[in-house]
């Protein structure tokens, strides 16, 4: 698609023109869904990645940005919500492989398990709370457990904007448990 056509479909997507949508939906889906599989080498989750995304330019259209590339500027908004799925996914599996262990080695009682798993979702919601940087910062750190310089250089900030970041990630999780 040329440089005009794509501008123009793409200004009508953004005012929401459902005919222009599902042409981006023909058009895109399949190298998109392509370019998705080969990250995860999990079909189900591309799939699901790919829908979430088109859901969100629909439901965003007249908020969308002005954009002179669809294609890449699709696989990148793909790209960051493999990664958030896989990040959430690690995450998540990293707190049921810790309560598992917790689980077989004291054998508590039906409540204990209940608040178990209470304080499980608290803590993931709350970890969600915090702001989008702060998070990746905190996940790095403490669940990935990346030391403060490789995460300063992974993410271009300085040491010590790492630290703080930790810090008052930890302090805010901190208020919410006490």
């Amino acid at each position: 698609m040329s440089q005009v056509g794509q501008h123009t479909l793409w200004s009508s997507i953004r005012q929401g023109n459902e005919t222009a949508f599902r042409q981006l939906f023909e058009e895109c889906w399949e190298p998109l869904f392509t370019y998705a599989s080969k990250i995860t080498r999990d079909y189900s989750l591309a799939q699901d990645s790919v829908q979430s995304l088109f859901i969100h330019l629909w439901e965003k259209h007249d908020t969308l940005p002005e954009v002179t590339a669809i294609l890449p500027y699709l696989r990148s908004a793909l790209k960051n919500k493999l990664l958030n799925a896989l990040r959430d996914e690690h995450v998540y599996q990293k707190h049921v492989d810790l309560f598992t262990q917790v689980i077989d080695t004291d054998a508590p009682s039906s409540a204990a398990l209940l608040h178990l798993k209470e304080t499980e979702q608290q803590l993931l919601h709350s970890i969600n709370l915090l702001p989008e940087k702060m998070k990746d910062v905190f996940y790095l750190h403490r669940i990935e457990e990346l030391s403060v310089a490789e995460i300063a250089c992974k993410m271009g900030r300085s040491q010590q904007t790492v630290r703080n970041q930790i810090n008052t990630a930890v302090q805010r999780l901190k208020t919410i448990f006490e």
